[in-house]
């Protein structure tokens, strides 16, 4: 009798010991914190995905990557330095996206741990609640144990593999912010150029220029809405599908839609679109030029969403860091003697699991950085943009447009066109528009510049 109400003792604080270990780490969440997410109807519609990929359900933790777009403004800057941020950190802890994530891992290790107290307390002998010891119930169960130095010596080594897998990946995330960043400004580049650089004397028609101002300030906007369905999957379909066929006229939207690599069929239609621009060639050679660094680093956004870090190391650090923690508890064992029936190895073995395992977690967040940058944000700002951009074209006047500032280029040959030149200039000059004939200006260094 008196071993049954032992065993049942024993069997509450397994019991006390788990709710104890999974509420202090992560929380009685709320239920739609909880929840899973059923992957959308267009991803069970793409013919690549399969019909088993279809029907898997995405956890708390890959549906909340896109909270994860973090955009500071002042204020965020202000309360992301403040003085007490060490106790805001441990205060939200139960809220943490990355703990709740590890909620299977830390409680495999946990339950590990309460089993390893257990055997070894009913094994070698206990103190019941009431603090009475007693003698082993079950001597022939082995002492689950083991030194710790073997963990000492592989501690180094695990250490590195976390280090250079969370430095790889933080790379790769870098990488792809300033890819997005180098193409985003490239992009309104070539606004700026277009807006300022159609000119009246090439196309008089102002409702014509503002128009081709237009479309490629549209162009931008879909180059950069297809970049981003490539790197977001198919999920994004149905949504691209939509901004795609709004932005452009079927007959436009039709042929990126159906490319192999749409990415690359928007990046054709923008060349197109600057193609159309009343601009000189020496313009238009500039504003291709930003198109050209676009192509560049659009093949570097391939590259980085479509090869992750080598398969091997991270596996490996996966196995090696599982393994580590799961025997654990048998090192931990020993050190916590002084404790009642060594039960403070169950919260240490919780903790140090949750820290080692979150490293992990936070190496595979950022190795596929597309899905936690603030990407969608970047494209609704180019489509702002764009919007506005025939405003800043349609507020110039053909007045405001010298020739002058381009050493002449604007005049073709035969143009009736004449140069303005200020007589403190005219010395300087040595040949002139010739109206039959193909232009030949030499000017002053400054060209025309006061």
């Amino acid at each position: 009798m008196k071993s049954s109400i032992v065993i049942v003792q024993w069997w509450w604080l397994l019991i006390l010991s788990i709710l104890g270990t999974y509420v202090s780490s992560f929380g009685i969440l709320p239920s739609q914190h909880r929840s899973i997410v059923t992957v959308s109807t267009q991803l069970k519609a793409d013919s690549s995905i399969s019909n088993e990929a279809a029907d898997f359900v995405v956890p708390y933790g890959e549906e909340s990557r896109k909270f994860r777009r973090d955009v500071f403004s002042h204020d965020d800057w202000i309360r992301h330095r403040r003085s007490d941020r060490f106790i805001y950190n441990l205060k939200t802890i139960v809220s943490s996206g990355i703990w709740r994530q590890l909620k299977e891992e830390v409680t495999t290790v946990t339950l590990i741990a309460t089993a390893v107290c257990i055997v070894n307390g009913l094994s070698t002998g206990f103190v019941d609640l009431d603090g009475v010891k007693h003698d082993a119930v079950a001597s022939m169960l082995p002492l689950l144990a083991f030194p710790a130095l073997p963990f000492t010596l592989a501690s180094p080594s695990l250490g590195l593999l976390l280090v250079f897998r969370t430095n790889a990946s933080y790379a790769r995330w870098n990488e792809a912010r300033i890819q997005w960043g180098v193409m985003g400004t490239e992009c309104r580049n070539i606004m700026r150029m277009t807006a300022a650089w159609s000119s009246p004397l090439r196309e008089p028609n102002k409702e014509k220029r503002v128009a081709a101002v237009a479309e490629v300030g549209n162009a931008c906007y879909v180059f950069f809405r297809t970049l981003l369905r490539h790197v977001s999957g198919p999920p994004d379909e149905e949504s691209f599908q939509n901004d795609l066929y709004n932005a452009l006229p079927i007959e436009e939207a039709k042929p990126i839609d159906e490319a192999g690599n749409r990415q690359l069929r928007a990046l054709f239609y923008l060349s197109r679109c600057i193609e159309s621009l009343p601009l000189s060639e020496r313009q238009r050679i500039e504003v291709d030029k930003a198109c050209v660094i676009i192509g560049d680093t659009m093949g570097g956004t391939e590259r980085v969403y479509g090869t992750p870090v080598p398969l091997s190391y991270t596996r490996h650090t996966s196995r090696f860091l599982t393994v580590w923690l799961l025997l654990l508890p048998l090192a931990l064992y020993e050190p916590f003697a002084y404790t009642w029936n060594h039960i403070g190895m169950i919260p240490a073995s919780a903790i140090i699991s949750v820290f080692l395992f979150g490293i992990e977690e936070i190496s595979i967040m950022l190795e596929e950085p597309f899905s936690i940058l603030a990407l969608p944000g970047m494209v609704a700002s180019m489509k702002g943009f764009s919007e506005q951009l025939p405003q800043w074209h349609d507020y110039y006047t053909n007045e405001e447009y010298n020739m002058n500032i381009y050493g002449g280029e604007e005049c073709a040959p035969g143009s009736n066109i004449k140069v303005a030149i200020p007589e403190t200039k005219s010395a300087e000059i040595t040949e002139s528009i010739d109206e039959n004939s193909s232009r030949k200006v030499n000017v002053a260094p400054h060209w025309y510049f006061t």
